[in-house]
């Protein structure tokens, strides 16, 4: 059983740069957030996928309709936070009120429970797993906010590379980590984001297959700019545009080939199935 997931932000929602503009302007730049979701949508329907897609609240606010559709076409609403903070630049109450703002408002938009989380930038690290008790004190009942390895906002490397239980001080939450490829004892990604978009497809088929061999659940992350060649940019500096753009022609043919090759279900049906709850 593998998963899909989808952080639902739009082209400006970029991290840890002096180009991105500040929350305050968000609402004066054009969205492309409901084109590329459609899309998303279109293809998954296409291909009888389930993901589950991760909202960023302030985007579900602006996207109440969108949120809805999601919901009724049989996806997961899960949350991204509020406004896209870094889990290790705030302080556990900042995180924990705008998580619990985020949770409440898309349960409010679909009229049911949200059960999962997603860190942005997967910022949770090694000194920063307090985030966790705050997760699991709002009401999560999952997480998936761990890269298994180093990540630009990230990562902890050497931690577990399928879903497993973290203890809280507010009891379970079970996290589910990024796929990791390993090689002669190196951990790297090609399943989602900027990976997925530098990796050639002939790289993602053999990881796909080193997954399978492993009996490690494939799992998926994409951003619904990563399949619009034509956004927006940010000057965001050689690296990180290279990071942020490069290759986003070929997002869409990758994504279709694994729709096409594998089996996905939202992270809510495999917690059911692999009695993961409780």
């Amino acid at each position: 059983m593998n998963i899909l997931t989808v952080d639902v932000e739009d082209w400006f929602h970029i991290l840890e740069n002096p180009s991105v503009p500040h929350i305050n302007k968000w609402d004066n730049l054009e969205t492309r957030i409901e084109k590329n979701l459609n899309k998303l949508l279109e293809l998954f329907s296409s291909h009888g996928v389930r993901a589950t897609f991760f909202w960023l609240g302030w985007a579900a606010e602006r996207n109440r309709t969108l949120v809805e559709l999601c919901a009724r076409e049989g996806h997961e609403i899960a949350s991204h936070g509020y406004a896209h903070l870094l889990i290790h630049e705030v302080s556990q109450d900042v995180l924990k009120k705008d998580i619990s703002y985020s949770k409440a408002l898309l349960e409010d938009i679909t009229g049911m429970p949200v059960r999962g989380f997603r860190a942005s930038g997967f910022s949770i690290t090694q000194d920063t797993q307090w985030a966790f008790d705050v997760i699991r004190e709002v009401g999560f009942e999952y997480d998936s906010s761990i890269f298994p390895t180093a990540h630009g906002h990230g990562g902890i490397p050497g931690s577990e590379l399928v879903p497993h239980k973290i203890e809280t001080r507010y009891g379970s939450l079970v996290e589910f980590p990024m796929s990791i490829w390993e090689i002669a004892g190196k951990r790297f990604s090609v399943f989602g984001g900027g990976y997925l978009r530098i990796a050639p497809l002939w790289l993602i088929k053999r990881g796909v297959r080193h997954l399978q061999r492993k009996n490690r659940p494939l799992i998926v992350y994409i951003h619904p700019r990563e399949i619009d060649p034509h956004h927006p940019r940010l000057p965001l500096g050689f690296k990180r545009n290279f990071k942020s753009y490069v290759n986003l022609h070929t997002t869409k043919k990758k994504l279709e080939w694994l729709c096409q090759n594998n089996e996905f279900i939202t992270m809510e049906k495999y917690l059911s199935h692999n009695n993961l709850i409780g």
